[in-house]
């Protein structure tokens, strides 16, 4: 479809830069990007000849490894904007007819809360029975240890020079067992 005025007769200054175009329209050069992209990628597009450079010109610069900014004219740039504004105000009057599922996600939400605080109840009580569990076993503890040398008064500790000088013990050894493995590989 062409548009209205005659595009042939697109002055220079009618094209802007992307960057120049998002300053303008308060979009992002990459919202800017995603107006011109479909336009590029079909060379018979009717709004093809409001971008500049042309398909010539383009893959000139392209094959000669040189950069190149793309350029929108403002008809263009206009009119895409237009359609956007009329796209928000149809998903704004959509979201008037979301209400009663916002509802019902609100109700579930308030549902999944409830569960949370009543798992959270649940793993309050369980800790208290770890922590209740602990104390039992460090008492059973106390009662198991080996006693003290106090309880026994001959008994005394001794220090590093009086184990270096006692002899090495005459009494019985200990055997070496020889494991399965030990018998067969050595």
């Amino acid at each position: 479809m062409v548009p209205s005025t005659t595009s042939a007769k697109l002055k220079a200054h009618d094209f802007i830069t992307v960057r120049e175009a998002a300053k303008l329209t308060g979009m992002s050069p990459s919202s800017v990007r995603r107006v011109i992209y479909p336009i590029l990628e079909k060379e018979k597009h009717p709004d093809r000849q409001l971008i500049e450079p042309n398909i010539r010109t383009a893959k000139e610069l392209r094959l000669a490894g040189q950069n190149f900014a793309w350029k929108v004219s403002k008809e263009l740039l206009m009119r895409e904007m237009n359609t956007e504004k009329k796209g928000r105000a149809k998903a704004s009057s959509s979201s008037s007819d979301a209400s009663p599922i916002i509802e019902i996600l609100q109700r579930e939400l308030e549902i999944k809360n409830r569960q949370i605080e009543q798992q959270n109840d649940v793993i309050k009580g369980l800790s208290e029975r770890v922590r209740e569990g602990n104390i039992l076993m460090g008492s059973l503890q106390k009662h198991l240890s080996l006693p003290t040398t106090s309880a026994h008064p001959g008994a005394r500790i001794l220090s590093e020079s009086e184990i270096a000088d006692v002899p090495p013990s005459t009494g019985p050894t200990t055997i070496k067992r020889k494991g399965i493995f030990r018998t067969i590989f050595w």
